[in-house]
């Protein structure tokens, strides 16, 4: 198993895995207009929850051959339902003898989930299954394929640590992991917790524009002292879900343990969110480079002034502790 920065559509692979969330959104959409660019209908994809539907690609994609698993609609999909499509992946290929190489997309950062969180989800299925001896007997090489290079290296980091005490998984030289089918199966060994464990866990909700310039504020002023605590971190890129997004961010912030809104740069959507995470009562950590950018008075609110992304570390890990 390896993680790649690169396009799923360019993946060498012999057939590349989707969801179908009950709608075409992201790269499932893209790749449904190419489909059907060449003669494959979108009703061909269209597969209802627990179906699968295999097409081939007919030079659309790099692989010949696409696997659409119907899912739970977008704005209902969580860690546990990324280890199932795992799973499930796995057995429909089972379907196909012969098959060696499988390619996926990581599902989840971008409409909400902790995407160390979700990276882990879907190869804690991913491993728990092969050992379990689900998936084609030639299955030899499994590819995770995140577009963004920087997201790639840290889904990498969060996959080495997740994956170091997993028994029957061999970390190879030059990257990626051996998984060993397992004659005796180790019950639940730490990798494959990832996915149903996450249920468990609080979660933050993190509010702010998804800007290249704040990408660093995030990752590293804001991910760190949430993760310190114990909680998932969790925001919903508005540009990238084109689903029921108002529905997705109520949800996350209705079942947050707190809400974090970054007000740098003015952004009115940060400013919805806080309003109505104040309206349904969550703790709400408010957060700005300079007093300037604001756009109303929160003289009577507290608010973390921070001016580098170190500052906005130890502020937060602060005030975090503060509310225990």
């Amino acid at each position: 198993m390896v993680l790649e920065a690169g396009d799923i559509t360019e993946a060498r692979a012999d057939v590349a895995l989707f969801k179908y969330a009950q709608s075409f959104y992201g790269v499932s959409g893209v790749v449904s207009q190419r489909l059907d660019a060449v003669g494959v209908p979108k009703s061909d994809l269209e597969a209802p929850v627990g179906d699968a539907r295999f097409v081939e690609t007919r030079g659309a994609l790099t692989a010949p051959l696409a696997l659409f698993l119907g899912t739970v609609r977008l704005n209902q999909l969580g860690y546990h339902e990324i280890r199932q499509l795992a799973v499930r992946a796995l057995k429909a290929l089972e379907s196909r003898p012969g098959l060696r190489r499988l390619a996926s997309t990581v599902h989840g950062p971008n409409y909400g989930l902790d995407e160390d969180e979700a990276v882990l989800a879907l190869a804690g299925g991913l491993v728990e299954a092969f050992q379990r001896g689900t998936g084609p007997e030639t299955l030899e090489r499994v590819t995770l394929v995140e577009l963004d290079p920087r997201r790639a290296l840290r889904l990498r980091k969060a996959l080495e640590r997740g994956l170091g005490g997993t028994p029957g998984v061999q970390p190879l030289p030059g990257g990626g992991f051996r998984v060993q089918r397992m004659s005796a199966f180790v019950q639940a060994p730490p990798m494959a917790t990832a996915g149903t464990t996450s249920m468990q866990k609080p979660h933050a909700f993190v509010a702010m524009p998804f800007e290249p310039e704040l990408e660093d504020t995030y990752h590293y002023g804001i991910l760190g002292p949430v993760k310190s605590t114990g909680m998932l971190c969790e925001r919903v890129d508005q540009a990238a879900f084109d689903g029921p997004i108002i529905q997705r961010i109520r949800e996350r912030i209705d079942t947050a343990k707190v809400v974090i809104a970054d007000l740098s740069m003015a952004n009115p959507n940060v400013y919805l969110e806080v309003g109505y995470a104040w309206g349904r009562g969550r703790p709400t950590v408010l957060l700005v480079r300079d007093v300037k950018e604001l756009r109303f008075d929160v003289a009577s609110y507290r608010c973390i002034v921070y001016r580098s992304i170190r500052d906005l570390e130890t502020l937060l890990t602060r005030e975090l502790e503060r509310l225990g």
